[in-house]
């Protein structure tokens, strides 16, 4: 390894590497420690790494920060950071794990709804970063004889999830436009089916019900349109097939088709 490319993974090492002691700072024989300690200058550093990634923590995750609380929430992305280190230079990809680490949190952990928020807030990021959809074509489609080897594909922004939580109505009611007469229940019954699809530049939510929900689940699971029908039919015998498909193209969530 070249001299700097070892200074370099020494410096990331340092940054990276949680609390440093005398002993762990592997930047110590490269610095001036006359005035102040190696684990106190990295410390610095390491400080200032750790605001960065909070920072990009806050971007993908604003709703869980306003709940939670702006101070809360650093203190809290603190610990995560120390238990799950970037892997990559691209903040992008980071955060993954918030959802889980939220369900453990022992300050958090009661607060059901939390790791299903952090979920709903994961997937929009994702759904932001997603490569444009193709359009559909109709012509090609109107081709085909038999609908039943159609595998149906779901354009690459679209994602869906089921909770047990308004997680909808959670996100909505802290959003800067908030409706005030959004009514809230956490004590309800019925699950939320939600999906998430990008309509230009801009990530939309539409809740659906469960016969929509297992359509768009039972397609992105690969299956073939005659199992997608029955899949969804098992959960809702009335579901109208040839209104939903037509919806979800014209939506753009459904993009294109195989046979």
């Amino acid at each position: 390894m070249t001299k700097l490319a070892e200074l370099q993974t020494n410096f990331i090492h340092d940054c990276l590497s949680g609390a440093l002691t005398a002993d762990n700072t592997l930047m110590a024989n490269y610095l001036n420690t006359q005035l102040i300690s190696a684990q106190g200058l990295m410390g610095i550093y390491q400080s200032s790494a750790i605001a960065n990634i909070t920072n990009s923590l806050s971007l993908s995750y604003p709703v869980i920060e306003k709940l939670v609380g702006k101070d809360f929430f650093q203190a809290m992305c603190k610990k995560y950071i120390v238990k799950h280190w970037p892997t990559s230079g691209n903040m992008d990809d980071y955060g993954e794990f918030f959802p889980s680490f939220l369900a453990e949190f022992e300050q958090v952990k009661h607060l059901l709804y939390l790791e299903d928020v952090a979920q709903l807030e994961w997937l929009f990021h994702q759904s932001s970063l997603a490569n444009d959809k193709s359009f559909f074509d109709w012509t090609c489609l109107a081709k085909v004889t038999s609908s039943e080897a159609i595998t149906f594909l779901l354009s690459p922004s679209v994602s869906i999830m089921c909770s047990t939580m308004p997680v909808d109505k959670i996100w909505l009611m802290n959003q800067v436009n908030a409706l005030e007469n959004i009514e809230l229940s956490l004590e309800s019954d019925n699950d939320t089916f939600i999906v998430l699809f990008r309509q230009g530049l801009k990530t939309e939510m539409m809740t659906v019900d469960e016969g929509g929900f297992t359509f768009l689940q039972s397609i992105e699971k690969g299956l073939n349109f005659e199992a997608v029908v029955e899949s969804a039919k098992a959960v809702d015998a009335d579901i109208a097939i040839d209104h939903s498909l037509k919806k979800y193209i014209e939506l753009g969530i459904i993009s294109g088709f195989s046979i």
